[in-house]
Protein backbone atom coordinates (compact mmCIF):
# COMPACT_ATOMS: atom_id res chain seq x y z
CA UNK A 1 0.00 0.00 0.00
CA UNK A 2 2.77 2.77 0.72
CA UNK A 3 4.84 1.45 -1.84
CA UNK A 4 1.31 2.63 -4.17
CA UNK A 5 1.68 5.74 -2.98
CA UNK A 6 5.73 6.39 -3.62
CA UNK A 7 4.70 5.17 -7.19
CA UNK A 8 1.89 7.50 -7.69
CA UNK A 9 3.15 10.40 -6.28
CA UNK A 10 6.39 9.83 -8.99
CA UNK A 11 4.13 9.43 -11.76
CA UNK A 12 2.37 12.42 -11.13
CA UNK A 13 5.75 14.36 -10.98
CA UNK A 14 7.07 12.38 -14.34
CA UNK A 15 3.65 13.59 -15.52
CA UNK A 16 3.84 17.45 -14.42
CA UNK A 17 0.02 16.35 -12.66
CA UNK A 18 0.68 18.70 -9.67
CA UNK A 19 -2.99 17.94 -8.11
CA UNK A 20 -2.10 14.22 -8.04
CA UNK A 21 1.00 15.07 -6.26
CA UNK A 22 -0.38 17.00 -3.81
CA UNK A 23 -3.10 14.71 -3.66
CA UNK A 24 -0.54 12.05 -2.11
CA UNK A 25 0.37 14.52 1.02
CA UNK A 26 -1.03 15.32 4.17
CA UNK A 27 -1.56 19.51 4.81
CA UNK A 28 1.18 19.56 6.62
CA UNK A 29 3.41 17.94 4.90
CA UNK A 30 7.62 19.11 5.26
CA UNK A 31 9.32 18.31 1.78
CA UNK A 32 12.89 18.68 2.09
CA UNK A 33 15.67 18.95 -0.91
CA UNK A 34 19.35 18.39 0.16
CA UNK A 35 22.16 18.81 -2.25
CA UNK A 36 25.69 17.41 -1.88
CA UNK A 37 26.60 20.90 -3.57
CA UNK A 38 25.28 22.42 -0.12
CA UNK A 39 21.92 23.68 -1.50
CA UNK A 40 18.77 22.84 0.60
CA UNK A 41 14.72 23.91 0.34
CA UNK A 42 12.53 23.01 3.08
CA UNK A 43 8.76 23.61 2.36
CA UNK A 44 6.11 23.48 5.29
CA UNK A 45 2.60 22.58 3.85
CA UNK A 46 0.93 21.41 0.93
CA UNK A 47 0.29 25.05 -0.21
CA UNK A 48 3.84 25.97 -0.29
CA UNK A 49 4.81 22.27 -2.26
CA UNK A 50 1.87 23.51 -4.65
CA UNK A 51 3.78 26.92 -5.32
CA UNK A 52 6.91 25.56 -5.80
CA UNK A 53 5.95 22.36 -7.77
CA UNK A 54 4.62 25.04 -10.21
CA UNK A 55 7.30 26.98 -10.62
CA UNK A 56 10.14 24.43 -10.59
CA UNK A 57 7.91 22.12 -13.06
CA UNK A 58 9.24 24.87 -15.87
CA UNK A 59 12.55 24.81 -14.63
CA UNK A 60 13.04 21.58 -17.15
CA UNK A 61 11.63 20.99 -20.27
CA UNK A 62 11.87 17.45 -19.60
CA UNK A 63 12.23 15.52 -16.38
CA UNK A 64 11.56 12.26 -15.36
CA UNK A 65 12.15 10.17 -11.70
CA UNK A 66 12.50 6.37 -11.74
CA UNK A 67 12.53 4.05 -8.60
CA UNK A 68 15.17 1.87 -8.74
CA UNK A 69 14.33 0.60 -5.38
CA UNK A 70 11.81 0.62 -2.53
CA UNK A 71 12.08 -0.34 1.05
CA UNK A 72 9.22 0.00 3.51
CA UNK A 73 8.49 -0.32 7.46
CA UNK A 74 6.59 0.55 10.09
CA UNK A 75 5.43 3.87 8.23
CA UNK A 76 8.29 4.76 6.99
CA UNK A 77 10.03 4.13 3.30
CA UNK A 78 13.32 4.46 1.54
CA UNK A 79 13.53 4.91 -2.26
CA UNK A 80 16.97 5.06 -4.51
CA UNK A 81 15.89 6.86 -7.56
CA UNK A 82 17.01 8.28 -10.47
CA UNK A 83 16.60 11.22 -12.24
CA UNK A 84 16.87 13.11 -15.59
CA UNK A 85 16.15 16.41 -16.81
CA UNK A 86 16.72 18.72 -19.75
CA UNK A 87 16.40 22.31 -18.34
CA UNK A 88 15.00 24.74 -19.88
CA UNK A 89 16.40 27.72 -18.24
CA UNK A 90 20.26 28.49 -16.88
CA UNK A 91 19.66 27.09 -13.25
CA UNK A 92 21.14 28.47 -10.07
CA UNK A 93 23.98 25.47 -9.51
CA UNK A 94 26.23 26.39 -13.12
CA UNK A 95 23.93 23.84 -15.69
CA UNK A 96 22.96 25.86 -18.58
CA UNK A 97 19.52 25.65 -20.72
CA UNK A 98 19.59 23.39 -23.25
CA UNK A 99 22.06 20.55 -20.53
CA UNK A 100 20.61 17.09 -20.10
CA UNK A 101 20.92 16.59 -15.89
CA UNK A 102 21.81 12.94 -14.34
CA UNK A 103 21.49 12.79 -11.01
CA UNK A 104 21.09 9.51 -8.92
CA UNK A 105 20.20 9.94 -5.36
CA UNK A 106 17.63 8.47 -2.56
CA UNK A 107 14.63 10.21 -0.84
CA UNK A 108 12.96 9.10 2.60
CA UNK A 109 8.99 8.80 3.36
CA UNK A 110 7.13 8.74 6.04
CA UNK A 111 3.59 8.21 5.84
CA UNK A 112 0.76 9.11 8.49
CA UNK A 113 -2.19 6.94 7.04
CA UNK A 114 -2.29 6.41 3.77
CA UNK A 115 -0.84 9.91 2.92
CA UNK A 116 3.13 11.16 2.73
CA UNK A 117 3.59 13.75 5.47
CA UNK A 118 7.28 13.85 5.20
CA UNK A 119 9.41 13.81 2.08
CA UNK A 120 13.17 14.07 2.41
CA UNK A 121 14.91 13.90 -1.17
CA UNK A 122 18.93 13.75 -0.94
CA UNK A 123 21.40 13.79 -4.15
Amino acid sequence: MLDEVIARYIASYNARDIDGMIGCVTDDVVFENISNTGQSMRLDGKDMMRQVADLSGNAFSYRRQRLVNVVTGAGKAAAEIEFEGKAAVDLPNGVRAGETVKIRGASFFEFRGNLLCRIADYS
